[in-house]
């Protein structure tokens, strides 16, 4: 399908360009028209460099305003609002709003405090905070004008670049051959020629990498821009040694350091190979990415992904309207979406599978493949670019989009010893695991010679206890009876040995030696198969007894006597592991072990229904003798029965499988897997066989953080740095001794159809615990030399966004009940909002649900999840209540929050209410249904369809704005006017479709316009200030910063100033023009030697028992409040220059 391109986004957005103060801003100097690249075959390369001279220049000009903050000591300014918040000073808020916000009239005042006072909210004032103004340029006092220019400035000269790739109608030509020559190569009508990198303002570019190599360099990589076609071949191709060095900038591909836009595919896959994105400070080039421009415009919520790529599988036409305007996100699937045509991918399994000789012989069709992926992302770009900038009007989201792309993560000699050390720590406490295993198994192996019944009556010894029979060497002089009695006298021996020899019963077993290995022979079948198999008679690695066992090994559970709330686990072939649960009977009247010693083995036959119980199902019982000694014991056992053909007893148990979670229905692997992290930990997962099993249960859970993440740890491409990549002085004097190196981490800007960013260990890892080997990674990273960490979490963002929303219902701030508690809500006394929640969940059980749950069922909600999900999270954590009262406490939870849907009634509706007493317009569901069956008209009769509100909760004004925003004809964000996804767009599908994901979207991709705004404000403040430094990453709400030691109270006054401007900005959006104090600025911004969550945390694992300070020398940072910071610097000056 084609699409219209838009024209230019700087001439499309030039009518609301606004006047700023030239001693504030300073403009990108703007390239006139007589100096643009012409699509003429011919090198440009002079003219490229004249202009990144001039957009790379730094113009000395007079002064700028400086920022000044000052602290008011008295209460002259001090200013609260209807509901009693206090605001900002009223100096500030002149400075920050053009207009106050509308009074309101005296009906609205007064539904908002009989909803606040009905919530138990007291309205009085809170102790007075200290106000702070801030003398701010006068151009903020528009802040969409402001934002909107200086994210122009930012763009320029990028989107003109891009811009000029669109335009371009052809490609240039490929060539016949490629040259095999290290470096670049540029082939034009001149043919090939050697240059240093692409002399252009635009590359289409796409990177190859030898992944059998194992270092993730790159081999080879192809790029176009609208005048030649360039290709690069690493020197390493040809000099193979070069790939057994550590990764540096010399075997990375150089693309110059001048204004560029490079276009990809995931480019930030192909970014981690530029040498110039490796520099102490931010390179001139700018990366967009094509999959993150597709998951935005028409990227597939996971169930849609789902169903498309099962229809996909079955070669199903792709008939659904949503599946017509969306794909899953590969090159293959978006090309096939936007240009109609299918690209033939099998070429690249040579870089996965094959060595750099393989891609020396195959060199002219692999350099041609990567060639067509150019090509395909160039036809994607030019159909996708006219979407994006159509559905995402304002620059903000773009230039937001480039600062993602920037992450720059810096390395030294730490990185290398945490591995080392983290490695070391998992072996170790794994031999532990294995030797605790090992002696476990021998154990059950002597109980069972030792007393074979009692062991068989065990419930965890449900084994295969069978034994290979042994057949000695023939006997030429023994007849065939003698023959087989030696035998059997032979296998008698090992299944029953003498008392006398018990404590030798490994070794009689066991048959065989180092040297002659028969393989335990005489060893039950469960025990053979844990015991190693020597490939020959001296194979030195070979050891003896059961070292093959592990945690993931399915005896294991057996050997450690797990149990699941104190009930034995089984188990059975067809559903897994499970636990046997008495059905509301005294567990007294049932003597299991007397049962168990008649029917040790259990086998689950079929789905039980409830009044059946637990069928078991014993071969032996088909003995007559064991029949016989069933009738005996009957009485004994008023719960056993006896049935015939097949003989069987039915015990009233029911058989729960072990699930990950309420909601899962399929079978569990082993009870020890990470899923059951949390189970084991909290107990609900125990073991009864003693102080070593459950030291292995300890030791098991150490060892989740650094199995899961290891081999994306050591994945990670670090780049050892040189001397000539460093500008500080201090870092280039530490950086052979340091080995100071740098990750680029690999994030899609926008992988999620929320706009989220995504990548797969620095956004996703979880943060330190103390019983977690590796799980410090994150404190052992540490700046350059003379450089620090400057950041802060944004407090509580998506529920502070989720409350504004609902409180613009009103047009003040904290009108609603979750508005109040957001801002002023105390978790001393119980009025704030998770407090809040934990009280109606308990149900007047004081500390059944604690707070930090009950927040979990906040955000779940707030995100558009339902009661389902609600129950399923409350069943998980409180076992012990039943399902009546699970779904009370959900109930009573969405009555106090979301509040009581009511639907619009139909003139007809309306008559038969009025004819039963009812004058109303509005009804709940139920009363519907009440209704309907009075009358006998159906629901749709009574009720209009998609037209109801919530009403009566404390979150209800939240959810009808959410649900306003996500069922409109074209759902877009409040804030910076984005849109969603066309594939949850109601014109491809119904308005009540997939709702729970819109409302979601509204909430979490606000999140993404709050983080946008501030990376963009941060970028203009530090270059308008010259506060040296670079991004660093963003992990959700948390943003860090590259910083020299000097700048680092004006860095953190600058992320300040920020969050004050996008807050303000917020507010204004939704017609609200004030903003809280206590939310105007962060609580507190974060100083540190390390990427840690917190400036004081010590990061102590088993990998690092001494901490950060004595193992990595790592003091504790500081945390900042605004105050705090205003004593150590209160003016951010305007300087001429950046310092060198």
């Amino acid at each position: 399908m084609k699409h219209k391109r838009l024209l230019s986004p700087v001439s499309d957005l030039s009518a609301i360009r606004f006047k700023l103060n030239k001693n504030s801003i300073r403009r990108a100097p703007v390239l006139s028209k007589n100096v643009k690249t012409t699509f003429e075959n011919r090198d440009h390369s002079d003219e490229v460099v004249k202009r990144s001279e001039e957009l790379s220049a730094k113009p000395v000009c007079a002064p700028r305003n400086d920022i000044v903050f000052k602290v008011n000591c008295d209460n002259n300014d001090v200013r609260y609002n209807t509901f009693g918040i206090q605001m900002i000073a009223s100096s500030l808020h002149k400075k920050l709003f053009s207009q106050p916000s509308p009074k309101l009239d005296d009906k609205v005042k007064g539904q908002c405090h009989a909803q606040l006072k009905l919530f138990g909210l007291n309205e009085g004032k809170r102790p007075v905070t200290r106000s702070i103004d801030i003398s701010l340029p006068d151009s903020m006092s528009n802040l969409p004008e402001f934002f909107t220019g200086i994210a122009e400035d930012q763009l320029k000269p990028y989107t003109d670049f891009i811009e000029q790739i669109v335009d371009t109608p052809v490609l240039p030509k490929l060539p016949t051959e490629w040259k095999r020559c290290p470096g670049w190569t540029k082939y034009g009508k001149d043919g090939p020629v050697s240059v240093p990198f692409p002399q252009c303002s635009g590359l289409v570019f796409d990177v190859e990498v030898c992944i059998q190599n194992g270092n993730n360099l790159p081999a080879l990589a192809v790029a176009f821009s609208p005048e030649f076609v360039y290709s690069w071949v690493s020197p390493a191709l040809d000099k193979p040694w070069l790939y057994n060095r550590a990764p540096s900038t010399d075997l990375l591909i150089p693309l110059g350091n001048q204004p560029k836009i490079v276009v990809g595919h995931h480019i930030m896959y192909d970014r981690a190979r530029i040498a110039e994105e490796y520099s102490e400070q931010r390179s001139t080039l700018r990366f967009l990415d094509t999959q993150s421009l597709h998951v935005c415009v028409s990227g597939l919520e996971n169930t849609q992904k789902g169903q498309w790529l099962a229809a996909n599988s079955r070669n199903e036409t792709l008939d659904k309207d949503w599946m017509k305007v969306g794909s899953p996100n590969s090159l293959a699937a978006v090309h096939k979406l936007y240009c109609g045509s299918d690209l033939d991918k099998s070429t690249r399994d040579v870089f996965v599978t094959g060595t750099h000789a393989d891609i020396q012989a195959q060199f002219q069709s692999l350099t041609a493949y990567c060639a067509s992926d150019v090509v395909a992302t160039y036809n994607v770009l030019k159909e996708v670019w006219g979407l994006y900038r159509e559905r995402f009007p304002s620059p903000v989201t773009l230039a937001g989009m480039f600062e993602m792309a920037s992450c720059f993560i810096p390395t030294n000699k730490n990185w290398h010893r945490y591995t080392n050390e983290a490695d070391n720590m998992f072996y170790t406490m794994q031999r532990e695991i294995q030797h605790v295993l090992s002696n476990l198994a021998d154990d059950a192996l002597l109980r069972y010679h030792l007393d074979k019944k009692r062991t068989e009556s065990d419930p965890w010894m449900q084994l295969n206890w069978s034994t290979k029979k042994i057949f000695g060497v023939k006997n030429k002089k023994l007849s065939k009876k003698l023959q087989a009695e030696e035998d059997l006298q032979r296998n008698e021996e090992l299944e029953n040995p003498s008392p006398a020899s018990i404590s030798d019963v490994i070794n009689t077993v066991c048959s065989g030696t180092a040297e002659k290995p028969k393989h335990y022979l005489g060893a039950p079948e469960w025990y053979r198969a844990l015991c190693p198999k020597a490939s020959t008679y001296h194979d030195i690695s070979w050891t003896r007894g059961p070292s093959e066992i592990s945690l993931s090994t399915s005896i294991a559970p057996m050997l450690l006597k797990l149990a699941c709330h104190g009930h034995t686990l089984y188990r059975t072939h067809h559903h897994g592991w499970g636990f046997l649960e008495p059905k509301s009977i005294d567990e007294a009247r049932l003597d299991q072990s007397l049962v168990r010693s008649f029917f040790p083995d259990v086998t689950i036959l079929d789905p039980i229904p409830d009044e059946v119980g637990l069928v078991i199902e014993r071969d032996a019982i088909r003995n007559e003798e064991y029949s016989t000694r069933l009738e005996n014991i009957k009485d004994q056992i008023p719960l056993i029965t006896k049935i015939d053909n097949p003989p069987c007893m039915f015990i009233q148990h029911n058989f729960k499988k072990l699930s990950l979670n309420a909601s899962h229905v399929g079978n569990v692997g082993s009870p020890l897997g990470k899923g059951f992290t949390v189970s084991i930990e909290s107990g609900v997962i125990s073991s009864s066989g003693g102080w070593d099993a459950e030291q292995v249960l300890t030791l098991g859970t150490g060892l989740t953080s650094w199995r899961n993440t290891r081999n994306r740890i050591r994945s990670q491409f670090v780049v050892e740095l040189q001397e000539s990549d460093l500008i500080n002085k201090e870092a280039i004097s530490k950086a052979s001794e340091e080995k100071l190196g740098a990750i680029l981490p690999q994030v899609t800007p926008a992988g999620t159809i929320t706009r989220r960013a995504t990548e797969t260990l620095w956004l996703t890892a979880s943060n330190v615990r103390p019983d977690r080997v590796g799980s410090e990674f994150k404190g052992v990273v540490t700046p350059f030399p003379g450089y620090c960490f400057v950041g802060a979490d944004v407090d509580s963002q998506e529920l502070w966004i989720a409350s504004l929303i609902g409180d613009s219902t009103f047009g003040e701030h904290g009108a609603t009940p979750l508005g109040w508690m957001a801002l002023q809500g105390q978790k001393s006394d119980g009025t704030d909002m998770h407090s809040k929640t934990a009280a109606e969940l308990s149900q007047g059980r004081p500390g059944l649900v604690s707070r930090n749950l009950a927040k979990a069922f906040n955000y779940a909600r707030i995100y558009g999840s339902g009661k389902g999900l609600a129950r399923n999270m409350l069943k998980d954590c409180c076992q012990d209540l039943s399902e009546n009262e699970i779904w009370q406490s959900i109930d009573k939870m969405f009555a106090s929050t979301k509040g009581n849907e009511l639907h619009q009634l139909t003139n007809l509706g309306k008559r038969q209410a009025l004819l039963h007493g009812m004058h109303v317009e509005e009804l709940s569901s139920a009363d519907i249904t009440n209704l309907s069956a009075i009358t006998g008209y159906n629901r749709f009769q009574l009720s209009k369809a998609r037209t109801s509100r919530y009403a009566g909760g404390s979150e209800s004004a939240m959810f009808n704005k959410l649900e306003e925003i996500a069922r409109s004809e074209h759902p877009a964000t409040p804030f910076l006017k984005c849109r969603i996804t066309r594939t949850l767009e109601p014109s491809v599908i119904q308005k009540s479709y997939q709702l729970n994901s819109r409302i979601n979207w509204v909430v979490q991709s606000s999140a993404v316009d709050f983080l946008q705004l501030l990376l963009v404000t941060m970028k203009w403040l530090m270059s308008e200030y010259n506060i040296p430094g670079r991004f660093a990453l963003s992990i959700h709400d948390e943003v860090r910063f590259h910083v020299p030691l000097e700048y680092k109270y004006e860095a953190a006054l600058a992320l300040q100033i920020a969050n004050l401007l996008t807050r303000s900005f917020f507010s204004a959006q939704l017609g609200i023009h004030d903003l809280p104090n206590n939310v105007a600025f962060f609580s507190g911004v974060d100083i540190d030697r390390s990427l840690r969550k917190s400036v004081k945390d010590e990061c102590v694992t088993p990998s690092n028992p001494h901490g950060l300070s004595v193992s990595y020398g790592i003091e504790p940072g500081e945390e900042l409040d605004i105050f705090t910071l205003l004593d150590r610097v209160n003016v951010l000056k305007a300087r001429k220059e950046l310092p060198t």
